[in-house]
């Protein structure tokens, strides 16, 4: 058994898979990792979990992960397996390398990774499998909590379907906002991204094909079934794509 564990700004996803099968999976408050009373009994329960494998944005969090597992395998540029095609690798979250290894293991060919997560993220993979760049814009939930903090009459509102585009209320304008104008920013950002691609056969075509593999566009996060209902630039939605990204590490190292 593998045991993943995905820490974020805002929450910190746990999974336990058997071979490609995932167990069991759950979520709990990132501030809380540290005071994570149920790691005891997770210890106990599955004592056949032979590698821990991580991924953290979160540097604090890590030493409270080693504590528990000395030998817990933390994802970077380094060891992630794939080419990165940037100036500075380091800068590159863990979770948004693992999301593109996923990516391309699962889909093989050219892809887009959206994550929604604290920072709305898009990350583009080549259809060789390098790690090409993205963009990160500002997450669902952060730009709701700014909106409330910074304003003196705008209130901390439910994400949720909107009853239409034009908002007849307050609450209702920021709903729509949020989810309608996520999604046309996903749009546009595709488009966008895509546009940038297709001067360049060789970064979707991959060797020995005659012709183009479409390029895929995943996503994932918490918000991704909701946003992605109001789009169809999205081809699949996976919200276990980091775990499955953690676990085929584990698998493969």
């Amino acid at each position: 058994m593998i045991l993943t564990i995905d820490i974020g700004n805002t929450s910190t996803h746990f999974g336990i898979f058997k071979g490609e099968k995932l167990l069991k999976e759950w979520r709990i408050a990132t501030e809380r990792l540290s005071s994570y009373k149920d790691i005891r009994y997770l210890k106990a329960s599955y004592k056949d979990i032979k590698k821990v494998v991580v991924s953290s944005v979160v540097p604090q969090a890590n030493r409270t992960i080693r504590k528990w597992f000395p030998k817990a395998i933390f994802i970077d540029h380094k060891n992630i397996g794939i080419k990165i095609k940037l100036k500075n690798p380091s800068e590159i979250g863990a979770d948004r390398l693992v999301d593109a290894l996923a990516a391309y293991s699962l889909y093989k060919g050219a892809c887009i990774v959206v994550d929604f997560g604290t920072a709305t993220t898009f990350d583009v993979i080549s259809a060789k499998g390098e790690y090409l760049g993205g963009a990160i814009a500002p997450g669902i939930l952060l730009a709701r909590e700014a909106l409330n903090a910074r304003t003196a009459k705008l209130p901390l509102i439910e994400i949720k379907k909107p009853r239409q585009v034009i908002g007849r209320d307050t609450v209702e304008a920021m709903r729509s906002g949020l989810v309608y104008g996520y999604a046309a920013m996903v749009e546009g950002m595709i488009r966008r991204i895509k546009d940038e691609l297709t001067p360049y056969p060789p970064l979707l075509i991959r060797e020995g094909e005659k012709k183009g593999v479409s390029c895929k566009v995943i996503a994932t996060g918490g918000l991704a079934e909701l946003i992605c209902k109001y789009t169809k630039v999205v081809d699949r939605i996976d919200t276990k794509l980091t775990l499955k990204g953690l676990n085929y590490v584990g698998r493969t190292k």
